[in-house]
């Protein structure tokens, strides 16, 4: 549904130009959330709700229709290995008496790992999702 109408202080040269801007990263989120919702005619377009603030204030380009955003680079190898490691070593510790990833298993692996002595000391919340991928990890023995 497509309208014409608007109010009488609407000033197309501020108005429609600010929106104008933000319609496509919303129209992209949109397609995004019919995506992941399995929604008939929803999209992948690698489209998160930080890609749609930055497309909107113009911090972010904006591809071309039904064109992804690129693939963010999520770090490298030296950043992920040791808590994969963890990971992989608490499965091997503690995998009969949690053979899934539960929020009890959660925060007893949050509580050993702050009790650590690492340098950097790195934060349970950026390094959980690479302890939970070694936990998970099918490939171990």
């Amino acid at each position: 549904m497509t309208t014409q109408w608007h109010p009488t202080w609407w000033k197309n040269e501020v108005h429609g130009n600010a929106f104008g801007r933000v319609k496509e990263a919303l129209r992209r989120d949109w397609e995004q959330t019919k995506k992941d919702l399995h929604v008939k005619g929803g999209h992948e377009l690698n489209q998160g709700v930080e890609d749609t603030v930055q497309q909107a204030v113009g911090n972010e380009g904006i591809p071309r229709e039904d064109r992804p955003n690129p693939p963010r680079v999520i770090g490298s190898w030296d950043d992920a290995e040791f808590p994969v490691g963890y990971g992989h070593a608490a499965r091997k510790q503690y995998g009969a008496e949690h053979p899934k990833w539960s929020e009890h298993l959660d925060s007893k692996l949050q509580a050993e790992w702050e009790s650590g002595t690492a340098v950097p000391r790195r934060e349970w919340g950026e390094i959980r999702p690479w302890v939970r991928h070694g936990y998970e990890y099918e490939g171990r023995n």
